[in-house]
């Protein structure tokens, strides 16, 4: 088995992401998710599935056939964001303790 073929599960997975991103209120139908990324209906939902058993895709309730990023892709940002924060704060409080005039 070839590089390409053992990394193109891998690919559809972050082109899915990409092709989610905006659609959190309306979704898209699984047949607008395949043509998109160039592969099957079946495939796509073969690889939704495994996202969504990861947590990162979800079905909208109500609406089965529409797929969404689901909150945990945002969690993970948002806690990037804070560790980020934290860094910056000390970053901050590092340069000020040196930046002290001594007298």
């Amino acid at each position: 088995m070839s590089k390409a073929t053992t990394q193109q599960p891998a690919r559809r997975a972050l082109s899915l992401l990409f092709v989610l991103q905006g659609h959190t209120m309306e979704g898209l139908r699984l047949k607008q998710i395949a043509d998109a990324i160039r592969t099957t209906p079946s495939t796509a939902l073969r690889d939704l599935e495994v996202l969504a058993e990861e947590g990162i895709a979800e079905r909208i309730p109500g609406r089965d056939e529409y797929w969404r990023l689901s909150p945990r892709l945002i969690q993970l940002a948002r806690a990037h964001e804070l560790e980020m924060a934290r860094h910056r704060q000390r970053l901050e409080e590092t340069e000020q303790r040196y930046s002290r005039n001594p007298n």
